[in-house]
């Protein structure tokens, strides 16, 4: 698929502004506003690992969606990045219209269902939706996109946007990994400082059940899941890796600003990292939380 053909219906060539939005770091297209703090890039090779992610994540939950669910008629995916969750969604649910925003142009235009499209919005300056609109509010992994002292705001504005008795859902990691040894330990440790740096706090992510419940949502509850990373999980495990290490390297501008690393010291670790999985089982947790808006 072209680049073109990614290219969000509200996003055009000749639009300034969007191109001013990006920047260029070792071949990789990057965001460049301010009020943008994700260090992941926007680009195809993004969208692959994305869809990988998605696809490990759900062979391990064997479900796409977790909130009790009847018969939605309209659904948000916030930070929808390649949209593969929302338009398979769109096919289970096709009398539910689907919305898919992102403050990134990666999802297609064409071969769509019906009942899906995409608009390009950044959650941390307020969702263009009236009270109520949607009877189903969902993210996954927005854990470095939303800064430390936003979060309460954006859980709000997702308990905002919510029908009354419609659901919020949010699928979170803390990005940390367990059962490793000194050189996951190592990276953990880059990998934290460098959020930091940014203003990003994944451990706020332990604690979304509490951020909806001060929103005002009820009928909060937590499910945690282990990802295995590497090939003592199998199919899965081999997936994670590989997204840990495409994760990784994209984020090679962030550690060098941070860190002083060069690429080349960063993909050192990733494969000093990748012989120790051979002799640990390590692992990561995520947890998908769900609040009722009464």
């Amino acid at each position: 698929m072209s680049e073109a053909n990614q290219q969000s219906p509200n996003s055009s060539g000749s639009d300034g502004k969007r191109t001013e939005s990006f920047s260029y770091t070792g071949g990789r297209r990057y965001h460049n506003e301010p009020n943008a703090p994700y260090p992941l890039p926007n680009d195809l090779d993004e969208v692959d690992r994305l869809d990988l992610q998605h696809y490990a994540i759900q062979q391990v939950t064997q479900k796409r969606y977790h909130a009790p669910l009847t018969s939605p008629k309209r659904a948000i995916d916030i930070g929808t990045g390649s949209g593969v969750w929302m338009m398979e969604m769109a096919t289970d649910f096709p009398s539910c219209e689907f919305l898919g925003v992102d403050i990134a142009p990666l999802q297609p235009t064409t071969i769509l269902p019906r009942n899906c499209r995409f608009e390009m919005a950044n959650a941390l300056e307020g969702l263009p939706h009236a009270d109520g609109y949607f009877d189903y509010v969902r993210h996954s992994l927005l854990v470095t996109a939303v800064p430390k002292e936003k979060w309460q705001t954006y859980v709000n504005e997702c308990a905002r946007i919510c029908a009354s008795g419609g659901w919020v859902e949010m699928v979170e990691t803390n990005c940390k990994t367990y059962g490793g040894g000194p050189v996951w330990n190592q990276m953990g440790k880059v990998s934290a400082v460098a959020f930091q740096a940014r203003g990003l706090s994944p451990e706020t992510t332990e604690h979304l059940d509490e951020l909806m419940r001060v929103a005002g949502l009820v009928d909060v509850a937590v499910k945690e899941f282990k990802i295995p990373v590497g090939s003592w999980g199998g199919r899965v495990g081999e997936m994670f890796l590989k997204n840990l290490r495409m994760g990784n390297a994209a984020l090679a501008p962030l550690f060098a600003s941070v860190h002083g690393m060069t690429h080349e010291e960063v993909e050192q670790l990733m494969v000093q990292g990748e012989e120790e999985v051979k002799h640990h089982q390590i692992y990561m947790l995520f947890r998908v939380y769900v609040g009722r808006k009464p």
